[in-house]
C-alpha cells in the first residue's frame, strides 16, 4: 500500500505499510498542512517490538531494547478501521500474529496505543517484552546537522512518598545518550517494577525538541509495572569509514512489565492472546508545560468529575490514626462550622493497639468507640455532612488475628512461601475468595455506617509480584492488577452514591488505570505545609485538578500567615482539610472558613479549566511557586513565597489582562502591579506568605 497519512486534530501520523515488510511509523508530529518526505528515515521505525528469547538474533545493541534486526520478524498483512477513530494494523510471522491498535481522540492531538499478540502456532511461545507504543523516528539527524544529544530534552518526574511530582528536564547528552561516530549503545530508561505505579517516577514523560519547539508526550495507563526508554539508532551510507554520512534516529519505546524491569515473561499457549497495557501519546508545539493542558483535556475523557465537596479527614497533622468518639465529636463540629461537606474517619478505627499491622477483618474497636462507630457516623450526618471511612483492601496486616489462618492461595507468594512487606501480606485478587472477602467488607461497612465516601489506601511494595500459578512474578502482578481493576469497577457500580478516594502512601499510585474509576486522588502524605505547597504546585501535571486532593492542615501552634499558606495550596484543586481545626484561634478559624467559602464560589470552574505554570514547573527548593487555572474568562493564580530572599516577582502571562485582584484572603498585604498588559508583578513582604490572584 505504501504511505498511510492520518491528519486529525492538528496531529499528523504517517505509516509505511507494505505487504511482506515490517510496518513502520514514520511520523508523529503536529500537522503542518504540507507534504513531508520520510523516505530517508524508515529503518528504525517499527510500530511494535516483540522479544522472544529463543530467536537467533544478530543485533549488536548493548543494553538497549531496540534491536537492529527485530527478534520477531513481523510482516505487514493488512489494516482496517474498526470504527471512525480506531486503526488496527496486523502483522504476522511464523508463530505469532500481532494487532497494533491506535485509538484517536475527538478534537484532541492525542491517541492511545496497545498491541495484542496471538500465538498462531502449535507450540508455546515465550514473550519477554512487548511494547505498548513504539516510535523510532522521534528525530532524525544526518551529517552536518546538530547533534541530537543537544537538541532533545527529556522531561520526567521523580515521585516518592511525601515528595511527589518533582519534574526534571535534561538534554539527551545530560541523560547519557551521546551518538558518537558510527555507534551508539547508550539509552535512557525509566521503569517501575511494583504495584506502586508511581512509587519512584510518574508513569509519563515528554520529549521536547528545543530546535523546533515540538513536544511528544505520553502517559502509561496501568496500576503496576511499566517502563519507557529513549535511545539512538545509527545507520551509515558510505563506503569509506572517514567519509561516512551517518543517519541518526532517536527512538522511544513505552511498555508495561517486561523481563528486564519487572521479572515478567509469559508463556503464550497455542491460540492464546496477550494484550499490552494501554499508553496515551500526543504531540503539540510550545513549552513542555503546554503538554499538560492537552493531557488534562484527555484525562477528562477518562473520568468526568463535576461535584467537588470540601473534605475533612481526621488523619493528617491531627489524630494520625488515633481517633476516638471523644476526640472526633469536637472535630466534627468544627468541620461543619468551617463549611466542610464530607468528614472521613481515617485508619486505626479497628484497633486500639498497633493498628498499622492489625487490619484485615475491619471490625470496629469498641475501646475507641464505646457507643459504636455508627454513633460517630450518625453525628456526621446530623450535621449535614457525608460520612467517610478508610480501608486498605489489597493487604492484610501480619498481626491481625486472622492472618495465620489465611490460605496460601490468597496471598502473593514466591518459591511457595507467602511474602510480606511493611507489616502486610498482599492479597491476590485473581482468587475469587479474595474478591468475595473484599466485597463483603465493603458491603458491611457501607451498610452498617451509611457511608457515602470511601478512602482506599495501598501501603506495601512487594517488588515483582507473585509466582503462584503463573509463568513469572511479573505476570502474577500483572494478572492481579487487572483482576483488581475489574473488581474495583464492579464495586463502584454497586454503590453509585459513594465517592471513592485513591491513595497509596499518598501519591504512589497516580495512574489513569486507577483514576479512570476513582473520583479523587490523595496526592501526598507530606506533613510539612511548606513542602506540601511545592507538591501542590506541580500536582496537576499528574492528576486532573478536580481529582487532586491537597492537604491543608493549619497547625495549633501556627499563625494567620501559615493558615493562609495552607489554604492557598488546595484552593485550585480539591480541599483535604486536616489539623486540629477545633483548637485554632478564632481569627485562624475565620481564615479557614473564608477560604472554604471562596472555594465554593469558584469550584464550578475547576472542571472546565486547564492548568498553567507561568514560570514553568517548580523545583523542590523553588523560592516562589506560581501555578494556576486558565478558565474561559479568567485566570486564577496561586502564588506562594517560600524561603526566598526576593520579596517580589514578575509573572508573565500568555494572554492580555485588564485587571488583577486578590481573591483570597480578602485582607492581604500582597501588592499587585501591572507592568504591562501581559506582565504582573506581585510583592509579598514575608516568607511563607501566599494568596490567590484573579486575572481578567
Amino acid at each position: 500500500m505504501g504511505h498511510l497519512d492520518i491528519v486529525r486534530n492538528n496531529m499528523h501520523l504517517c505509516f509505511l505499510l507494505e505487504e511482506g515488510e515490517e510496518a513502520k511509523l514514520l511520523a508523529v508530529e503536529p500537522a503542518t498542512g504540507g507534504a513531508s518526505d520520510y523516505t530517508a528515515a524508515p529503518l528504525a521505525s517499527r510500530i511494535v517490538e516483540v522479544q522472544i528469547p529463543e530467536r537467533k538474533n544478530k543485533s549488536f545493541r548493548g543494553a538497549k531494547n531496540f534491536y537492529d534486526t527485530p527478534q520477531a520478524e513481523l510482516k505487514y498483512t493488512g489494516h482496517e478501521w474498526a470504527d471512525n477513530n480506531t486503526l488496527v494494523i496486523t502483522q504476522e510471522e511464523s508463530c505469532i500474529r500481532v494487532r497494533t491498535i491506535y485509538t484517536f481522540q475527538e478534537k484532541l492531538p492525542v491517541f492511545s496505543c496497545e498491541s495484542e499478540v496471538e500465538n498462531i502456532s502449535e507450540s508455546p511461545v515465550c514473550l519477554e517484552a512487548v511494547t505498548s507504543f513504539c516510535y523510532g523516528n522521534v528525530d532524525v539527524y544526518q551529517k552536518g546537522k546538530k547533534n541530537p544529544a543537544d537538541d532533545l530534552q527529556i522531561c520526567y518526574a521523580n515521585n516518592t512518598w511525601s515528595a511527589e511530582c518533582r519534574w526534571v528536564k535534561k538534554s539527551l547528552r545530560e541523560c547519557g545518550v551521546i551518538p558518537y561516530g558510527n555507534l551508539c549503545y547508550d539509552r535512557f530508561r525509566i521503569a517501575n517494577h511494583s504495584g506502586f505505579s508511581s512509587g519512584e517516577y510518574l508513569p509519563m514523560g515528554i520529549i521536547h525538541n528545543q530546535r523546533n519547539r515540538e513536544n511528544l508526550f505520553w502517559q502509561i495507563e496501568h496500576n503496576g509495572a511499566w517502563s519507557w526508554e529513549v535511545g539512538c539508532v545509527i545507520h551509515d551510507y558510505a563506503d569509506s569509514f572517514l567519509e561516512k554520512d551517518y543517519l541518526q534516529q532517536i527512538y522511544l519505546q513505552v511498555s508495561g512489565p517486561d523481563m528486564e524491569s519487572a521479572h515478567w515473561h509469559k508463556l503464550l499457549q497455542p491460540g492464546g492472546r496477550f494484550r499490552t497495557v494501554p499508553v496515551a501519546a500526543g504531540v503539540c508545539r510550545g513549552n513542555p508545560e503546554d503538554c499538560f493542558s492537552w493531557l488534562t483535556l484527555y484525562r477528562r475523557t477518562k473520568k468526568e468529575i463535576r461535584e467537588l465537596p470540601v473534605i475533612f479527614n481526621d488523619y493528617m497533622n491531627c489524630l494520625m490514626g488515633n481517633s476516638t468518639e471523644e476526640t472526633l465529636l469536637p472535630l466534627i463540629d468544627a468541620a461543619k462550622e468551617a463549611g466542610c461537606e464530607v468528614f472521613v474517619v481515617d485508619c486505626g478505627w479497628y484497633d486500639s493497639g498497633n493498628w498499622q499491622f492489625t487490619f484485615g477483618d475491619f471490625a470496629e474497636c469498641r475501646k475507641r468507640y464505646p457507643n459504636g462507630l455508627a454513633k460517630v457516623m450518625d453525628a456526621i450526618r446530623e450535621r449535614g455532612m457525608k460520612a467517610g471511612l478508610w480501608l486498605e483492601l489489597e493487604a492484610y496486616g501480619i498481626d491481625s488475628p486472622g492472618a495465620e489462618k489465611l490460605p496460601k492461595e490468597w496471598l502473593f507468594c514466591r518459591n511457595g512461601k507467602p511474602v510480606a512487606d511493611s507489616g502486610r501480606y498482599h492479597l491476590d485478587f485473581r482468587n475469587p475468595q479474595v474478591r468475595a472477602h473484599a466485597s463483603g467488607v465493603l458491603k458491611r461497612v457501607v451498610g452498617d455506617y451509611g457511608l457515602e465516601y470511601i478512602k482506599i489506601d495501598y501501603n506495601l511494595c512487594l517488588c515483582y509480584g507473585t509466582d503462584l500459578a503463573c509463568d513469572s512474578p511479573g505476570e502474577g502482578l500483572l494478572q492481579h492488577n487487572r483482576a483488581y481493576l475489574a473488581w474495583l469497577k464492579e464495586e463502584i457500580r454497586k454503590y453509585p452514591h459513594v465517592t471513592w478516594e485513591n491513595c497509596a502512601s499518598g501519591g504512589l499510585r497516580m495512574d489513569y488505570a486507577m483514576l479512570s474509576s476513582m473520583d479523587i486522588q490523595s496526592v501526598s502524605d507530606q506533613e510539612d505545609y511548606r513542602i506540601m505547597g511545592f507538591i501542590a504546585s506541580n500536582a496537576a501535571t499528574a492528576v486532573l485538578p478536580e481529582q487532586a486532593g491537597i492537604w491543608s492542615y493549619p497547625r495549633r501552634e501556627g499563625d494567620e500567615r501559615e493558615t493562609v499558606f495552607n489554604m492557598v495550596s488546595s484552593l485550585l484543586m480539591r480541599i483535604h482539610l486536616g489539623g486540629h481545626l477545633n483548637e485554632l484561634s478564632p481569627s485562624r478559624r475565620a481564615l479557614v472558613k473564608e477560604a472554604i467559602q471562596y472555594y465554593k464560589e469558584i469550584r464550578r470552574e475547576i472542571p472546565q479549566s486547564v492548568p498553567v505554570w507561568p514560570l514553568g514547573t517548580h523545583h523542590f527548593d523553588s523560592g516562589w511557586l506560581v501555578w494556576g487555572l486558565a478558565c474561559r474568562k479568567k485566570v486564577y493564580l496561586a502564588v506562594e513565597r517560600r524561603a526566598s530572599d526576593e520579596n517580589r516577582i514578575e509573572i508573565p502571562l500568555d494572554r492580555s489582562f485588564a485587571k488583577a485582584v486578590i481573591g483570597y484572603p480578602k485582607i492581604s498585604a500582597a501588592k499587585l502591579t501591572a507592568l504591562d498588559n501581559r506582565t504582573l508583578q506581585i510583592e509579598m513582604s514575608g516568607q511563607y506568605t501566599a494568596c490567590i490572584i484573579e486575572i481578567a
